[in-house]
């Protein structure tokens, strides 16, 4: 079927749509913006919630980029039209060629789902593929290139052809002067402090580092980047339990290595992820992967708690050293919310870290990155360093606008870099901190500084919830209906309402309070106070940066 450009009058032309939780989406759509537009087609990018699904009958050509959620869902801005296109209200598809690109992370068992989900009900509602959907992890970079000229090229080839030696010439260049998550700065180690005190049942690391030379900017909100290496012992652990020695030569991503090198900086041991248990599968064959994997259930039970050592020692499988990498994922970096204005700390960025280590199936475990951080790099260490900014999680433009802050644990790292810009740039908006731990006296991060800034009025007030101190438990949700007449109040004069941290229970927890609050004090009915809610979310006056 011919696809391309029918007529030498009409423009080829092409319709982005894209859904986003952090806005890594959004930047790939406008990317592909740009290239349609070298390439000499008509394009137009839309934000999924701003789409409207009777304007499908004005679209030839569709380009979907859309990222996955928690357990497989889509992201806000995608919510609504997901819903629709899978009710009887979905409109025919018939004359639409698509394609989907679809952001996710394959440590999760329900990679790309919501990526998929578009693809399967545009086929079903008639739409025909312009080109097969491409399922991206999260370095997608390469992969969402190639299937950005992969597209084009079905709609405008002798043209796309052309820009894409340019291009290359491009990126050659900027590569050199661009820190990213193929090209990580080298940043110095200048303090790292642990913040909880004396009988905490945590450690939780106040990590400082020096950017300097690097010409990295960042702004409140965004990531840091931070590219670990497995533990040695772990390593060791995995070598005697498949008999390899580790100087074995293999072909690792980054190229020709000792088996050990690639283990310990180039491949995850843990946790184990849904990528290596498929790869496993497919190695060994094995009847007990065949039906764990039959379920999204079942593999997200099998997957908590386990990693590649735990599944290799369930089933065994005699493996050379290039058939032990073939299972692994790739390194992949982890993002910590930056907890620093550079206002207000210059050329450093610092970060909050929860050290993570736990007991299952009868080991410890630790978590990788931030073991790294906590046990294997020491004051003047270089570690590998990049920011990724955060679209959907920034501060109102205008600095007399009111902000509610929901952070407990170290989800309170961004309202630190949030405080810090504001002190630094004289706001004179209303701000308000919401913050829950375990213990008062030994788990309040940054406690002076927020009394320093409630002293001088940079912070207008603040709630805090601490679990154990109370004979029943109260959390930050608790404290947020607790003032939910005055959190009304705030919202009706226009502040924005920022969550961070635990996507799972928290995050769910503190938006069924924030509902509560908006219906009782709002006296509204269940129907607007969804609207006023979507309103919130789409006017990016409700964001959440959840995980």
């Amino acid at each position: 079927m011919h696809t391309g450009n029918t007529s030498n009058t009409m423009p080829a032309s092409l319709f982005i749509l894209y859904g986003t939780q952090t806005g890594n989406s959004e930047k790939l759509a406008n990317a592909l913006l740009k290239k349609s537009k070298s390439a000499g087609i008509d394009a137009t990018v839309k934000n999924m919630a701003l789409f409207k699904p009777r304007d499908f009958k004005t679209i030839k050509h569709l380009a979907v980029i859309v990222s996955t959620q928690g357990m497989g869902e889509p992201p806000i801005e995608a919510a609504e039209l997901h819903t629709v296109l899978h009710s009887a209200k979905a409109p025919q598809l018939d004359g639409i060629h698509f394609s989907v690109l679809a952001l996710g992370d394959t440590g999760y068992a329900q990679f790309c789902q919501t990526g998929k989900d578009f693809d399967i009900i545009f086929e079903k509602l008639g739409g025909t593929r312009l080109h097969d959907r491409k399922d991206c992890d999260v370095d997608y970079e390469e992969d969402a290139i190639a299937w950005m000229d992969a597209v084009l090229s079905k709609i405008q080839p002798a043209k796309v052809a052309q820009i894409q030696v340019a291009e290359i010439d491009r990126n050659r260049k900027s590569e050199q002067v661009t820190y990213s998550r193929k090209n990580p700065f080298a940043a110095n180690l200048i303090d790292k402090i642990n913040l909880n005190g004396r009988g905490s049942t945590k450690e939780t690391l106040h990590v400082e580092l020096n950017l300097s030379g690097s010409g990295i900017t960042y702004s409140p909100g965004d990531a840091l980047g931070v590219i670990a290496s497995n533990s040695h012992v772990l390593v060791e652990a995995l070598l005697q339990l498949t008999g390899l020695t580790g100087e074995e030569l293999v072909i690792s991503h980054t190229g020709e290595k000792k088996l050990f090198d690639a283990l310990t900086f180039d491949y995850e041991i843990s946790p184990l992820t849904a990528l290596s248990l498929n790869r496993y599968h497919a190695l060994t064959g094995s009847l007990l992967l065949k039906r764990t994997l039959a379920s999204n259930e079942e593999t997200i039970r099998y997957l908590h708690g386990r990693d590649v050592i735990d599944l290799i020692k369930e089933i065994p499988f005699k493996m050379d050293a290039s058939a032990l990498i073939s299972i692994l994922r790739k390194n992949t970096a982890r993002l910590y919310s930056i907890a620093s204005s550079q206002k207000a700390v210059d050329e450093e960025v610092h970060l909050l870290v929860s050290v993570l280590r736990y007991q299952s199936y009868s080991r410890m475990r630790e978590g990788l990155c931030s073991s790294y951080l906590a046990d294997r790099v020491a004051t003047d260490h270089q570690l590998n360093v990049f920011v990724e900014d955060n679209t959907r999680f920034k501060l109102p433009s205008d600095a007399s606008t009111p902000i509610i802050m929901i952070g407990p644990g170290t989800g309170v790292a961004p309202f630190r870099s949030f405080i810090q810009h504001r002190e630094a740039v004289g706001a004179t908006g209303k701000s308000w901190l919401f913050f829950g731990e375990r213990n008062f006296t030994t788990d309040f991060f940054y406690q002076t500084e927020w009394q320093q800034y409630l002293k001088e009025g940079v912070l207008t007030q603040a709630d805090v919830a601490f679990s154990r101190d109370t004979d029943s438990k109260v959390y930050v949700q608790h404290k947020l209906k607790a003032r939910g007449k005055e959190v009304y109040q705030w919202l009706e004069e226009g502040a924005h309402l920022y969550v961070c941290g635990d996507a799972q229970n928290m995050a769910k927890d503190v938006e069924h309070t924030l509902r509560e609050i908006i219906q009782t004090h709002g006296n509204l009915t269940t129907e607007k106070t969804d609207e006023y809610v979507k309103y919130l979310q789409l006017a990016d006056r409700f964001q959440q940066d959840v995980y």
